[in-house]
């Protein structure tokens, strides 16, 4: 092995990004910093020398040649200190302590409880290593190594009714959401928080929303009626339904009732995963058929994400969610949408399709007019 002269040097590939991950979770470093942590470079080629003639030689010398080369290579050495330096602050982003869960219940209402949650620590120093090894091998990417560590107990030791792990979830985003609205949807989640559905039990979104009205802490806010879309108390409580019905999707659960809204809304999209609801007209109902009892945890994951989680006792049941699908649109914005769920259990496959018509908006036009109660019968019911 010899260096060779600078003319032979061929530029070391950088990527434009190298990205860490964890899980879900991404960090991108750009091509700057990349330079940056760079070190000396080296050029090296593995050559296999030869006895040369006199004449050989004579023109070797001649072309500034003195052996001959077979292979060349040329690459940067990364320096390990900036990149340790990186990935320590970058841990700070993802690692995160393990948490005992509390579960307390009262009325068979959980008024206080903390999930479960699994430590994470990354592994700095391995993680650095493994990144200058990617660096020089052209790679662009890099599944970061962490430890983790479990709670000391379980969730199952809290309490006997079953509730033991996470089922399932459903997430929509409100963002863009009025002021009354978002207000609208922060109490309507506080109704749903801590509920335990009973095993074998129907949820009724209705029986838990209870009254809709100012003495209850509600503001008006947009809903479509057939005479329009219009200001009303509790505008935005779909959000909250619609959420709900998505965690029961995910989770397998018996849908015994659900309607789609009478023209799509933004905040529900992708349209034909949304569940609108109106007290003493329209509900959302779904039947726990698993093992033991669910405790509803609904929380605002941040000022625009909304979140239901099912806690209780999973079963062998598979459950197949396909993606929406949006057909005969027109241009009056009016469209169909079909969401197909395959739940095996127990030996058995069952296929549903939840079908949604959506009408055109504009026969839903909106008025600041505000309607104190209804006074017809409303075909789609609170945004």
């Amino acid at each position: 092995m010899a260096f060779l002269p600078e003319r032979f040097a061929v530029a070391a590939h950088i990527p434009e990004t190298f990205t860490f991950t964890y899980n879900d979770q991404k960090i991108v470093v750009d091509k700057n910093l990349l330079v940056s942590w760079q070190g000396r470079q080296v050029l090296k080629t593995n050559a296999i020398f030869t006895p040369p003639s006199n004449l050989e030689s004579s023109l070797l010398a001649f072309v500034g040649q003195p052996q001959k080369q077979i292979e060349t290579k040329a690459f940067y050495n990364y320096q390990l200190a900036p990149v340790y330096e990186f990935i320590m602050e970058a841990a700070k982003k993802i690692n995160v302590d393990s948490i005992n869960p509390v579960l307390k219940i009262e009325d068979n209402l959980a008024v206080e409880f903390t999930p479960p949650q699994t430590g994470v620590k990354i592994n700095v120093y391995k993680t650095a290593m493994e990144t200058l090894n990617a660096l020089q091998s052209d790679k662009a990417s890099l599944e970061m190594t962490a430890y983790e560590s479990e709670p000391q107990i379980s969730l199952s030791s809290t309490n006997d009714l079953g509730i033991n792990e996470l089922l399932a979830e459903g997430v929509s985003s409100f963002k863009g959401s009025p002021k009354n609205r978002r207000h609208n949807i922060t109490v309507g989640v506080e109704k749903f928080k801590g509920l335990i559905i009973k095993r074998g039990e129907e949820f009724s979104f209705n029986k838990y929303l209870g009254p809709v009205d100012g003495e209850n802490g509600f503001l008006p806010e947009l809903v479509i009626k057939k005479e329009g879309t219009v200001p009303e108390f509790g505008g935005g409580l779909c959000q909250v339904s619609s959420t709900a019905f998505r965690a029961a999707m995910n989770g397998g659960l018996p849908i015994s009732q659900r309607r789609n809204h009478a023209y799509a809304v933004q905040y529900y999209s992708p349209q034909g995963t949304d569940a609108t609801i109106y007290p003493g007209v329209v509900d959302l109902k779904f039947i726990n058929d698993t093992p033991g009892a669910i405790l509803i945890w609904a929380y605002e994951k941040d000022k625009n994400t909304l979140v239901f989680d099912f806690y209780g006792t999973k079963d062998s049941r598979k459950v197949v969610l396909e993606k929406p699908i949006q057909y005969d649109r027109k241009p009056d914005g009016s469209m169909k949408a079909a969401w197909t769920r395959t739940v095996t259990k127990d030996g058995e496959t069952s296929t549903s399709t939840f079908k949604s018509v959506y009408q055109s908006p504009a026969l839903f036009h909106k008025t600041e007019e505000f309607v104190k109660a209804p006074t017809t019968t409303p075909v789609a019911i609170p945004q």
